[in-house]
């Protein structure tokens, strides 16, 4: 296990109270010493004013609203602990900093806390499908294996149990921003495509940070995976083996690499792939479909090889692993077409998952897709990511990537020129979400393929509030449930109403 510097100096303040932030605030209350903990946010809202009352109770000051002034008060604080949503360069960060403040992310202060090896996976795409493969390899391998990081099917870092075999940690950007140490025992990278760069500005900053989580001046990962289908996957594995770090090679059939993906044949709900190794070629089974899981799969038996898994072990595991909910999931709900959850939100991740679907497609079928994201990607991505949609399939709606109602509709414009622009598809616009599942679902032939993109299974709470609308739990998945079955029942537009 790669040796781990030691906390930095407290009294410590928190920022941020999401989930990380949260974990974050209960790793430092843990240490022995009862160092002094204090905690900010930006939000108002009664949810961080609840929280600041129950902090409170646990000997937690918490700020809210006013930055600037979380850095005052005595003791004052020596270190900032950042959660992933607030930018290095957030005016509290920068004030920090000036104060002569050390500043770490949640991610790295859960990699100092832990003794347990990490398994570190990063990339624009595919990094939650790996670490559950990961995961699923090690669990039938005999280990005590836990998924943590950036995932919502997982703890935050620092919330992780110390005892333990393996964490598999999926890690975004936003983390390794103000990770400065961080360097896992292995690492696994898949691709970088065009996400992200209202934060990071340039794909060049954005590479950095990724390469980050491999590549340390002139130390490096011990262990890499590496996909080098892509010019930047190339040059990190030279960077790694460059500094010692031994580095197994994932691509295409035409790549120099040691695990090399020679076919590929899928439908919508499984896949097979052919791939050579250093061991030797092997035909896998998954419930995957898809080149770009084909990819997703290779890299994971590179894994499972370098950690000394049996192949008798690993390759049973991953045919059984059914996903990452919210990927290429299907809703199963007696109609007689399909219907697809998928979280693609970025132009390559959508053009990824819309050619599996038109690869697995008959002739008579048409491919209509759903198409809102969340979040604020920017004019250049939305356009993109529409473009995307609009070439690969034959019917496009655009809409927001929220149940809310009232949400604001920043990014719809451009996400519907790009789809207009894009291809041949049939476009709409309908920006209430609820009611663009509605109209794809009772537009969908037995035939067709409906897919619902840009939130996977991100589940969000919507009602109860001084309307008097009840209080709902909705995601994608179970929208389009209830529209079939309001559909087959004959009150499609009751349901439409009350959704």
């Amino acid at each position: 296990m790669s040796p781990r510097p030691p906390l930095p100096p407290g009294p410590y303040l928190v920022a941020g109270l999401g989930r990380a932030g949260l974990a974050a605030v209960d790793a430092l209350l843990a240490l022995p010493g009862s160092p002094v903990v204090r905690a900010w946010d930006a939000s108002r809202g009664s949810r961080t004013r609840r929280l600041r009352r129950d902090l409170a109770l646990r000997g937690v000051p918490v700020l809210l609203g006013s930055d600037l002034a979380a850095l005052d008060g005595a003791p004052p604080p020596r270190t900032l602990v950042k959660s992933p949503g607030i930018p290095a360069d957030a005016p509290i960060v920068a004030a920090a900093r000036a104060r002569g403040m050390e500043v770490v992310g949640e991610l790295e202060l859960g990699w100092r806390l832990t003794r347990t090896p990490l398994l570190g996976v990063t990339g624009t795409n595919g990094k939650s499908t790996v670490c559950g493969l990961a995961t699923a390899v090690l669990t039938a391998d005999g280990a005590h294996a836990e998924l943590a990081g950036n995932t919502t099917f997982g703890a935050p870092l620092s919330a992780v149990e110390p005892e333990g075999d393996w964490i598999v940690c999926e890690v975004s950007s936003f983390q390794l921003e103000s990770a400065p140490a961080l360097l896992p025992d292995l690492a696994a990278f898949t691709n970088l495509t065009q996400d992200h760069l209202r934060r990071h500005g340039t794909m060049e900053r954005y590479g950095a940070c990724k390469r980050r989580l491999f590549v340390r001046g002139e130390q490096a990962v011990p262990l890499a995976a590496i996909d080098v289908g892509g010019a930047f996957g190339r040059r990190l594995a030279d960077d790694v083996a460059a500094r010692g770090g031994r580095v197994l090679r994932v691509g295409g059939a035409h790549d120099a690499a040691d695990y090399r993906v020679l076919d590929v044949r899928w439908d919508l709900r499984r896949g097979t792939l052919r791939c050579a190794s250093p061991a030797g070629e092997v035909v896998l089974a998954t419930r995957l479909p898809g080149v770009y899981n084909a990819r997703n799969v290779a890299l994971c038996v590179a894994l499972a090889d370098a950690l000394g898994v049996s192949r008798s072990v690993s390759l049973p595991a991953i045919a059984a692993h059914p996903g990452t909910p919210g990927r290429f999931e299907h809703v199963d709900a007696g109609q007689p077409y399909t219907a697809v959850v998928d979280s693609a939100a970025t132009p390559a991740a959508v053009a990824a998952f819309l050619s599996a679907a038109r690869g697995a497609m008959g002739p008579r079928g048409r491919l209509r897709v759903v198409l809102g994201v969340l979040g604020a990607p920017g004019a250049a991505h939305s356009r993109a990511t529409g473009a995307a949609a609009g070439r690969l399939a034959d019917a496009v709606v655009v809409t927001v990537g929220s149940y809310r109602p009232g949400v604001r509709e920043e990014g719809l414009d451009d996400l519907h020129a790009g789809a207009c622009a894009g291809g041949p598809a049939a476009v709409r616009r309908i920006p209430r979400r609820h009611d663009a599942v509605a109209a794809a679902l009772g537009a969908a032939g037995p035939h067709d393929v409906v897919a619902l993109l840009g939130r996977g299974a991100v589940a969000e709470t919507i009602g109860g509030g001084l309307d008097g609308a009840p209080r709902r739990t909705l995601d994608d998945g179970l929208v389009a449930r209830e529209l079939i079955a309001a559909a087959g029942a004959g009150t499609a537009g009751a349901i439409r109403e009350t959704g």
